[in-house]
C-alpha cells in the first residue's frame, strides 16, 4: 500500500517532467530568446574582435543561491552574475545554452535528457535574459560532449585557427592540465600560465584581478575558471582587453583526441572539478 502510495504521490511531477519534454521536443521555447547556435557563435567570433563569457549550469546554480563543487555559494557573485546577463555594450557578448531552448536530433541521449528536464533553468533564463538581446551560445566550449552527430574535425580545425599566431595568456585554476594530453593552444605563437584558485576562485577575486591588470593589452587573454571567470572577463573588457571565458574548450579537445567515451558516467566526470 505504501508504495502505491508514494507513487500516486508522484505522479504529479511525472506529468509536470513529461509536459515539458513534450514541448521542448516540439520547439516552444525556440523563439522565446534570441540565441545563436554553435556554427553561428563560432563564425561571430571569427568574423568579430569581441570578449565574451559563458552561463551554463554552474553559473545557474550560482544565481539561484546554490553552491557548486569548485564554488561555493556567494552572494556578491550571484548578484553580479544576474546583472551581466543583460550587458549589451559594443565588443563583448554573454553566451546561453541554445540547446536549452531549442531541440536538436544530434544530441548525446546525455545532454537530451538533461535538456528535456529543465524546466527551472529555462524559466530563471526567460525571467533575467534580455528578449532583445542577441546571446552566443555556450555549447562552443563543449561540442564534443553535447554531439554525437557533428563535423567535429572541422569545428576544431576553425577552433584552432582562432588561436594561431595569437599571443596568449590562459588564467586557470592550478593542476587543470594535468590531465590533459592535447592542448588546443599550442598554436598560439605565445603561451603564458596565470595560475588562480580551482575552488572557490571568487573569495580571491581582487588579487586574480589585480594580477591580471599585469597582462599587457595587447595579448588575447583566456579564462579557465569556472563562474569567477565571468566577471574577470568582464572587468579585463572594461579596462581594454580582449578577453575569451574558454570554459570546457580545453577539455572537451583533449576529450574529442582521444575519443573518450560519451556514455553517463563518462560524461559526468568530465564535468567534474580537476
Amino acid at each position: 500500500m505504501n508504495n502505491i502510495l508514494k507513487k500516486i504521490k508522484h505522479i504529479p511531477k511525472r506529468l509536470d517532467r513529461e509536459i515539458e519534454s513534450m514541448k521542448y521536443k516540439k520547439g516552444m521555447f525556440a523563439d522565446k530568446l534570441k540565441i545563436l547556435n554553435s556554427e553561428e557563435s563560432l563564425a561571430y567570433i571569427e568574423e568579430h574582435s569581441i570578449s565574451f563569457y559563458r552561463y551554463g549550469d554552474g553559473e545557474l546554480a550560482i544565481m539561484m543561491g546554490e553552491g557548486i563543487a569548485f564554488q561555493e555559494a556567494d552572494s556578491r557573485l550571484a548578484q553580479r552574475l544576474l546583472e551581466m546577463l543583460t550587458v549589451q555594450e559594443p565588443g563583448i557578448m554573454a553566451a546561453i545554452p541554445h540547446c536549452y531552448f531549442h531541440y536538436d536530433q544530434g544530441m548525446t541521449k546525455v545532454l537530451e535528457g538533461f535538456n528535456c528536464a529543465m524546466k527551472r533553468q529555462r524559466r530563471f533564463f526567460l525571467k533575467y535574459c534580455s528578449p532583445t538581446q542577441v546571446y552566443l551560445d555556450t555549447t562552443i566550449t563543449q561540442i564534443y560532449q553535447s554531439y554525437e552527430c557533428y563535423d567535429f574535425e572541422q569545428y576544431f580545425d576553425r577552433v584552432k585557427r582562432l588561436f594561431c599566431g595569437r599571443r596568449v595568456t590562459l588564467i586557470c585554476g592550478r593542476g587543470i592540465f594535468k590531465n590533459i594530453k592535447y592542448n588546443l593552444l599550442e598554436q598560439c605563437e605565445e603561451l603564458e600560465y596565470m595560475d588562480a584558485p580551482s575552488k572557490n576562485a571568487f573569495s580571491e577575486y581582487d588579487g586574480i584581478l589585480a594580477q591580471a591588470l599585469t597582462i599587457p593589452k595587447d595579448r588575447l587573454v583566456c579564462i579557465v575558471l569556472g563562474p569567477t571567470a565571468k566577471p574577470l572577463t568582464y572587468d579585463l573588457y572594461r579596462q581594454g582587453y580582449q578577453v575569451w571565458d574558454l570554459g570546457h574548450f580545453l577539455k572537451d579537445y583533449d576529450a574529442y583526441c582521444k575519443k573518450t567515451a560519451k556514455d553517463s558516467d563518462s560524461i559526468t566526470a568530465f564535468y567534474r572539478p580537476d
